[in-house]
């Protein structure tokens, strides 16, 4: 981290005493929460890596919008339903005029005032999303609206989300592949398949419409400037880690399609409970899938949740290689959470891997405390720090969690007693990382030393550069934000 900051002020153009002044001011308010959390809200931010919309949107929004629908509700489990009639008692619209029924749908939506009992957290955590997917399902651009504009709100640049716009049709396709007895076989069925096909098409096309309805409902036509217009996003589309094995076939398949035909789509990812039986027997063959399909579409990125584990809920040979056979085999470029590394067989020629490989690591404070119990201490965090591991804070679902990526950064200060330098180097590495296309403005990731075109930002070979790469248009506008927030304080 020392020499990172050497080259922060010789190779960035900061000078000593905005430097200085900057840290100095940090390091006194890293004890006054209030001070530091107005700081780190005004902190410019690369953003997010590691974002679920379903649980993303605060389920405030998701009420609100539930209000206006002829939904009706189960206010047995906390679920609302979209098919069938229902009494007016049993109406949506009453969440809108009888609070105590808001307030138990927004603590079985959320882990608000949550105290474990019947339920674990994570248990109450993946409840949530049943109950109310009919909204998300429905509502996934005023969703998106709201997500944005929180993101703006903290200076975010820029969001790599997790979604499934065709709400997972693609698994249903598997049902074409059970007499086949290879997966080249398989692949070659769902690529002749039509109906497979119009599924990809749909997928596509209706991610491009959530992008475009949400930038109609921000007003950024005419505003570019209002609020949540300056945050870009992207998606990544999910394959459910408990499907049988040919409906995760042919989910994995639609992801791969998806992500090399549109450029709304820069990634794939993994999601569910890792911890399960239907997660954790399938493991190795669905890396081996991703391994598969990684061969026949090489220019597509992955980033896989794995590792989210404790030895509290598996025995200790589950914990040994979920890590390693996402990067060796599922070819990983990003691990999401990674919170059982100490665990895993040899990790330390794993995570020297992966710091020759610049595997980057989503770290997820409070969804890690919450769900997997890894707290302070217990966190990984320092052991990839230690080992040159890049880190990139997230929150993960931050409706649900209820927090945001200014307290996942203030999380870090006050429990894992990072300072501003290690904060800055994370807010950089969510755009270094990111699946945005172009090159990276940093030839070295890890010094941050610039590319030969880009020596000084004012020559034309800069220029050009800049206007070649997506990824690194957003960090020089990360390097202007930052630059200026800490002259803020010279």
């Amino acid at each position: 981290m020392k020499k990172a900051a050497l080259f922060l002020l010789l190779c960035c153009g900061l000078s000593m005493t905005a430097w200085a002044d900057v840290t100095r001011y940090f390091s006194a308010i890293q004890s006054d929460p209030h001070a530091l959390y107005a700081f780190l809200r005004a902190m410019p931010k690369g953003g997010e890596l590691h974002y679920h919309l379903a649980g993303g949107a605060y389920p405030e929004v998701m009420l609100n919008l539930a209000a206006t629908k002829p939904y009706c509700l189960d206010t047995a489990t906390g679920s609302v339903i979209t098919t069938g009639s229902c009494s007016a008692a049993m109406s949506s619209h009453n969440l809108a005029v009888n609070t105590d029924l808001y307030q138990q749908y927004l603590k079985a939506w959320s882990l608000k005032d949550f105290h474990s009992g019947k339920e674990t957290a994570e248990e109450h955590f993946f409840a949530a999303f049943s109950k109310f997917m009919p909204v998300v399902a429905e509502n996934e651009a005023q969703m998106l609206v709201d997500v944005l504009q929180r993101a703006d709100a903290q200076n975010e640049q820029y969001m790599e989300i997790l979604t499934i716009p065709d709400d997972a049709k693609s698994a249903s396709f598997g049902a074409l592949l059970k007499d086949k007895a290879t997966d080249a076989e398989k692949l070659a069925l769902l690529q002749k398949n039509e109906d497979f096909q119009a599924n990809i098409k749909l997928t596509v096309a209706k991610g491009h419409e959530i992008l475009q309805q949400t930038r109609s409902l921000l007003g950024c036509d005419k505003n570019p400037m209002a609020k949540g217009c300056g945050v870009e996003a992207r998606f990544q589309y999910y394959i459910l880690r408990q499907l049988p094995d040919d409906e995760f076939f042919a989910m994995s398949v639609n992801a791969f399609e998806v992500a090399a035909q549109s450029p709304d789509f820069v990634g794939i990812n993994l999601v569910q409970e890792e911890d399960v039986p239907a997660a954790l027997k399938p493991y190795k063959r669905q890396m081996q899938v991703l391994n598969f399909l990684q061969q026949r579409y090489p220019k597509v990125h992955i980033s896989l949740h794995a590792g989210e584990l404790s030895a509290s809920n598996v025995p200790p040979e589950d914990l040994r290689f979920h890590i390693h056979d996402a990067v060796m085999v599922g070819h990983d470029e990003r691990i999401g959470h990674g919170v059982d590394i100490l665990h895993e067989d040899k990790a330390d020629e794993l995570v020297k891997t992966m710091t020759q490989r610049n595997i980057a690591v989503e770290v997820n404070l409070t969804s890690n405390a919450w769900l997997v119990g890894a707290k302070s201490a217990t966190h990984p965090l320092h052991y990839y720090l230690e080992h040159q591991v890049p880190i990139v804070l997230s929150t993960d679902d931050e409706g649900i969690l209820r927090t945001d990526l200014t307290h996942e950064y203030v999380k870090a200060v006050r429990e894992q007693h990072l300072n501003y330098q290690d904060l800055k180097i994370m807010t950089r590495n969510a755009l270094t990382y990111s699946f945005l296309p172009g090159r990276s403005l940093w030839r070295d990731p890890k010094i941050f030393v610039r590319v030969d075109e880009c020596q000084s930002y004012s020559a034309l070979s800069c220029q050009k550069f800049l206007a070649a790469s997506e990824k690194a248009r957003l960090q020089k506008q990360l390097e202007d934000k930052l630059a200026q927030f800490e002259a803020s304080y010279s």
